[in-house]
């Protein structure tokens, strides 16, 4: 049974130190790198540090570009997937005529959602081919169009727009001073400048070829993977920008901006969080998120109650996380597990008690029944079967992986990679030995309350921390460093700190 709130009236300032639930749902998204509110949160502290920097550069001609481009990618990356993926819905259900275009590819030995599409539709090889095809495409067509449009199309429309605003300011100036000379307007769609500029960098332009590989497979990498994302994307984005932009040396900044902000957005927040689990030796403590570890701590805090208000760390571990009896390990010994994963149906060959087969059958609601082979378990979850923790009920599991999952976890047309799932779950583990250790080092093997309250707080402030200083330190990289670095080079290589590409616009005043 999922524990929302075991505490009476008199608990209620204790409730009020362990609860923390908006800050504790935030940290939850923000471990999420795929979150619309990690995104926000990134792309605001970037989008002001790079406006600041370019405003002090460039003054308000430079801050508007660079605001301009900041603001709109943005709201493009946070938007406009949602907005391509209902197009291509669209397409497929009026123009196509596809039975169904929301589902997903991916596949692993606990999910195959593709499969469960196909048997659900009855579809023969043609139909199943044109839906392959069509997620395929779509995924394709979102990244072209991204690419083509944060790339290629924006920067084009920001030096319109600085043309035009520098245009009118000239002619401005110009009949203050009765000055009928026209200025020679700059052809914003030709490219001047990328061939000088190609000459100092050299890049090795290679396609990867995906014969032989299913389609499915080629769709759901572009969808998921970050480095496929950020290579078909990224990339592209960078070529777009440095072959548009107005001299080599704005295309050598966005060259250096563009090559190395990839790192910052992708791999340092992960990279920081670890090294200061490392560095504080907690990692089984913050491996789990604050709502799954509130969650836990309030079950173990009700094992508690009932004992007595305390227990001992064998006792704790038997009544709580539970263990696995010899005769629970031979038998798991002799299920036949492949890739970790078996059929429920399998299991039942195996266990003979109605009980714990009952049991087992509510453990593989985890995941949606396979086309192929029906309800299935993973390793973990017939172990889970087996013990008589109080975490390790079908009950508890569920409330606590819909929790961190969403409605994907059983959606039989949606992909959730097995490593995840497997991962999440040896957090749970992990969080209950970080009570353990916290009894034998602080409270002499006796677990009770104060305990439970101490390592949950810890839990909450540690992640919060950690979580704050790795996206401090890749947003200060991102909209501080990074720019500044950029503007250096520039007036290393030119003698000047002046925003090349305006520098046209300065040279006309003059």
């Amino acid at each position: 049974m999922r524990i929302n709130n075991i505490y009476n009236t008199q608990q209620k300032v204790n409730n009020a130190n362990t609860n923390f639930k908006g800050g504790r749902e935030a940290i939850r998204l923000l471990a999420n790198p795929d979150s619309l509110a990690t995104t926000i949160a990134l792309e605001t502290s970037v989008t002001g540090g790079r406006g600041y920097n370019a405003y002090k550069r460039g003054g308000k001609n430079e801050f508007r570009e660079r605001f301009t481009d900041d603001v709109v990618s943005a709201v493009f990356w946070m938007k406009g997937v949602d907005i391509f993926n209902k197009i291509g819905n669209f397409v497929g259900k009026n123009v196509l005529k596809l039975p169904e275009t929301e589902f997903d590819v991916g596949k692993d030995a606990l999910r195959t959602p593709f499969d469960n599409l196909k048997k659900n539709l009855n579809a023969n090889d043609a139909m199943a081919n044109k839906l392959a095809v069509f997620k395929f495409s779509k995924i394709a067509i979102s990244s072209i169009l991204a690419t083509a449009f944060v790339g290629f199309a924006l920067p084009k429309i920001n030096q319109a727009i600085t043309e035009r605003l520098m245009s009118r300011n000239k002619m401005e100036n110009n009949m203050d001073k009765k000055v009928n000379e026209k200025s020679k307007p700059i052809n914003i769609m030709e490219n001047h400048t990328f061939d000088a500029f190609d000459k100092r960098i050299s890049s090795n332009n290679s396609t990867q070829s995906f014969k032989g590989v299913p389609i499915t497979t080629v769709a759901h990498v572009l969808e998921n993977n970050r480095i496929a994302k950020m290579l078909t994307t990224d990339v592209g984005i960078l070529t777009g920008r440095v072959t548009t932009a107005r001299n080599a040396d704005e295309a050598r900044e966005y060259f250096f901006r563009d090559s190395m902000s990839p790192f910052f957005y992708y791999a340092s927040t992960p990279l920081i969080y670890k090294g200061l689990q490392a560095l504080t030796g907690s990692k089984n403590l913050t491996n789990i998120d604050p709502v799954a570890a509130k969650e836990l701590h309030n079950n173990m805090l009700e094992q508690i109650k009932q004992a007595g208000g305390s227990m001992d760390v064998k006792t704790f571990t038997e009544k709580t996380i539970g263990v696995l009896s010899k005769e629970a390990e031979a038998l798991m010994a002799e299920i036949p597990f492949k890739d970790e994963v078996v059929a429920l149906s399998e299991v039942a060959k195996h266990i003979t008690d109605p009980e714990t087969l009952k049991k087992a059958a509510e453990m593989a609601k985890l995941q949606p029944e396979q086309a192929e082979i029906g309800a299935v378990l993973t390793k973990q979850q017939v172990a889970d079967v087996l013990k008589n923790g109080s975490i390790n009920t079908p009950e508890f599991m569920q409330g606590l992986f819909k929790g961190k999952f969403g409605e994907a976890l059983t959606n039989p047309l949606k992909f959730i990679p097995m490593k995840k799932i497997t991962s999440f779950r040896n957090n749970i583990d992990e969080y209950g030995q970080a009570v353990i250790e916290a009894a034998k080092k602080h409270n002499n093997g006796i677990i009770n309350e104060e305990i439970l309250k101490k390592v949950n707080v810890k839990n909450f402030a540690m992640s919060a921390g950690f979580r704050a200083v790795a996206m401090g330190v890749s947003a200060f990289a991102l909209g501080f460093a990074i720019p500044k670095l950029q503007y250096a080079i520039t007036k290393m290589k030119t003698g000047s700190a002046a925003a090349p590409g305006l520098r046209q616009f300065e040279e006309e005043k003059k």
